[in-house]
């Protein structure tokens, strides 16, 4: 069946939502890595059930399974430390903003996705956009926007493996299972490994907040990436940064973070870009 265009951009917006709802979650979480650890372990089991009633991938698509978890496990660590150093309203953006560019560059190496015009202007928006906030922020954590680069390079990462493993299956949503039993098993072992009592006192506590924020983040990142199976994957990402400015309401009238116009401004510089590739 063939999705009209209109639709697949609709649903990746929901899942920019949901995106930038979960991540609040973590930020706002006094153990953010504990939090994340729970929101993975429900993307786990979410991946083990869908498994069970999907093909396995091929063997094709095992090298990209494992890149993919590996830079996901590293989005994971650099995500949780940018959280520590920077509000979520300069963390976030920082590390979205940069996506579409470092994508767009990726999909152009790798997935042969060349950029038309429009899609050029839109990454040039973008670079501005970030480069307002950074200038802004570097006063108050150089190793916060480090940190928040990094997490962009690590959502490249598994953005552009990801993209290549559903192209390489029948079933798109086999490789989104297997994917997140991959990732969901790292940080769950972690967690088992260097603090179980204090995990399952968090996991207790936090049962129904960390659940709904494990279904958010697991149906949107799976919306995400079977939109890369019908659609160029510079295009999808590029809208689903649109949670930047989800990001940006919710840090203010949510977590009650410090209005700035100038962050206003930067991230509507950096959604215009990121719209001019949307539409391109």
């Amino acid at each position: 069946m063939v999705v009209p265009e209109s639709i697949v951009y609709g649903l990746v917006l929901l899942s920019a939502l949901a995106h930038a709802v979960w991540n609040a979650v973590v930020k706002h979480s006094a153990e953010g890595f504990l939090q994340l650890a729970m929101i993975r372990s429900v993307g786990l089991l979410l991946g083990a059930l869908l498994a069970t009633q999907l093909p396995l991938p091929g063997p094709e698509a095992l090298g990209l399974l494992l890149g993919g978890a590996a830079f996901q496990y590293l989005y994971f660590f650099l995500l949780t430390r940018s959280y520590r150093a920077l509000d979520y309203s300069t963390a976030y953006p920082v590390a979205r903003g940069v996506t579409p560019l470092l994508v767009a560059t990726a999909a152009l190496l790798f997935l042969d996705e060349s950029l038309r015009p429009l899609q050029l202007t839109g990454v040039l928006l973008v670079t501005s956009g970030i480069f307002a906030l950074i200038m802004k922020e570097l006063r108050v954590s150089r190793s916060g926007i480090l940190l928040s680069l990094g997490t962009g390079v690590a959502i490249t990462g598994y953005t552009t493996f990801g993209a290549a493993g559903v192209r390489t299956v029948d079933n798109p949503l086999s490789f989104v299972a297997w994917l997140e039993i991959f990732s969901g098993l790292g940080i769950l072992l972690a967690v088992l490994v260097t603090q179980p009592s204090r995990g399952f006192a968090f996991a207790r506590a936090n049962l129904v907040r960390g659940s709904a924020s494990g279904l958010l983040a697991t149906g949107g990142f799976a919306v995400a990436l079977w939109a890369t199976s019908v659609m160029p994957v510079a295009a999808v990402a590029a809208t689903r940064e649109s949670s930047i400015l989800f990001a940006s309401l919710i840090s203010v009238f949510v977590l009650n973070e410090r209005f700035s116009l100038r962050r206003l401004i930067a991230a509507l510089i950096i959604f215009t870009g990121i719209s001019a590739l949307a539409l391109a």
